[in-house]
């Protein structure tokens, strides 16, 4: 006698419960899937900006018991001259970050954009600083910002008569760190700036020639407006990022000489970690995170009046 083979359904846990229907059972599938992204978060992101957000209206030392000052923290840093000082510094950063970052990823996008021999390599190498570890490289360029060293021997000895303190000077040691993160950024985001290229129709450009276009219209009225949402992200990423960044400075200069490069994660740090004064150390946090936000705001913004 031949068998007869039968498929049997096994019914999983959610068709027990009479209530979740077939949408519903597909709504908690998602919801699981992204549950491990939603802890992480909560853990991490939500809860500390949460916890520092109420430990600004604190005084709070490690030493001693929180003691509520409501806006205190706030009151102190706005009238501190230190601090004012640091956020000119840490805009002054900001800017002097991205819009090089913007200028000179475009334009390297537009050259590994080419049809070029060892296209893919230059690639990687313009990419390659990105993923190399910051605490490494910030030690390379001080040793090429040595006043003795390859930058001054090298670079400027044929045009200076006498050597430049790069990482002791008050007047360069802010244009010094500027240099290394945008070296290190250029290629990061010039690869964002190649994949929004690549995603223009080439048709666009062909149509164009037929009447006549030259390269510099080409660029001005095909590639340049319709890479504006990847200019956003490079100009939003980059001014947060520039926010963001410590280690090369603290590595480099250590927030000297004098405040010429102690930007505000700098003065947090050492407002909280060596002073321990973690409720003033909160504040000057959650200023920052404002500081990103309404940079961010405004320039989505600005992009948006211009579409």
């Amino acid at each position: 006698m031949a068998a007869v083979g039968s498929s049997v359904h096994r019914r999983t846990w959610m068709e027990y419960i009479p209530w979740l229907t077939y949408g519903r059972r597909l709504g908690f599938t998602g919801f699981f899937f992204v549950l491990p992204a939603l802890i992480y978060f909560t853990l991490f992101a939500f809860y500390p900006m949460a916890n520092a957000v109420r430990l600004s209206f604190f005084n709070y030392n490690l030493l001693s018991p929180p003691r509520w000052i409501g806006f205190g923290n706030y009151e102190f840093l706005f009238g501190s001259r230190q601090f004012m000082e640091s956020l000119g510094t840490t805009i002054i950063y900001a800017f002097g970050i991205s819009v090089p970052i913007w200028i000179l990823s475009m334009i390297l996008a537009l050259m590994l954009n080419q049809n070029i021999r060892l296209r893919t390599f230059f690639r990687t190498v313009f990419f390659a600083p990105i993923v190399m570890p910051l605490v490494v490289l910030a030690i390379i360029w001080s040793l090429l910002y040595h006043p003795y060293g390859p930058i001054n021997t090298v670079l400027l000895a044929p045009f200076i008569n006498q050597t430049i303190p790069w990482l002791n000077s008050n007047q360069h040691a802010l244009l010094a760190v500027i240099i290394l993160a945008v070296w290190r950024a250029t290629g990061y985001y010039g690869v964002i700036y190649l994949a929004g290229l690549q995603n223009i129709p080439n048709e666009y450009y062909e149509a164009a020639r037929l009447d006549g276009a030259n390269n510099w219209q080409l660029f001005r009225f095909i590639t340049f407006p319709l890479l504006r949402p990847t200019t956003l992200f490079v100009v939003v990423v980059s001014i947060i990022n520039a926010l963001r960044h410590f280690d090369a400075i603290w590595i480099m200069t250590g927030g000297g000489p004098g405040d010429a490069t102690r930007i505000l994660s700098v003065l947090i740090y050492e407002t909280g970690w060596i002073f321990l004064r973690m409720g003033r150390a909160a504040a000057m946090s959650v200023i920052l995170f404002l500081l990103a936000l309404a940079f961010t705001v405004v320039q989505m913004w600005f992009f948006r009046t211009q579409e």
